[in-house]
């Protein structure tokens, strides 16, 4: 115990200790804190501290949402993203509401977006490491699995899983 008190006691003599503590500090207020201040919220949320948001003003959630540890919901200047009530996201979800379109002989710095809305309907669990891009739109009662790429519509009551580069989706019973 005298030995964990003294490695805490000499992290804490360092400048290297309050660096990281800043910069920390200062990234948690800027992808976590200032969004909260215009981000439109259902009644009875559980975010996670851990949650990032980018263009929070085009992001919208419903009543008794939880969203998990190292979420990031990035929306674009020119699209939406949108959760219904009674949704869950697991964590590592990622949902992002723009790409690059990739056309040829442009390089990367150049290429326009391509901005297209996110919607994910009522009562839907969305499992750890998903990914939700833009176009995606997920119906009411789903259940995407763990680590799914989802960018079409996924119809109502359906169970999405991804198994060796194919994506199954089975209605549910």
């Amino acid at each position: 115990m005298f030995e964990k008190l003294k490695t805490v006691l000499r992290i804490l003599a360092k400048g290297v200790f309050y660096r990281e503590l800043f910069r920390n500090g200062t990234h948690y207020l800027y992808e976590h804190i200032l969004p909260m201040e215009t981000l439109r919220v259902g009644s009875n949320p559980e975010i996670h501290p851990t949650v990032s948001f980018r263009f929070e003003n085009n992001i919208a959630l419903g009543d008794n949402i939880v969203l998990d540890a190292h979420c990031c919901l990035w929306a674009s200047e020119n699209s939406k993203i949108t959760l219904g009530d009674n949704t869950g996201v697991g964590p590592g979800t990622v949902m992002v509401s723009s790409n690059h379109s990739f056309p040829k002989g442009k390089i990367y710095v150049e290429e326009p977006m391509s901005e297209k809305n996110i919607v994910v309907g009522n009562h839907v669990w969305i499992g750890a490491n998903s990914t939700l891009l833009a176009g995606a739109e997920i119906g009411n009662g789903c259940i995407v699995g763990a680590g799914c790429v989802i960018s079409a519509k996924i119809p109502e009551n359906s169970v999405v899983v991804s198994g060796s580069r194919k994506l199954s989706i089975v209605k549910r019973r």
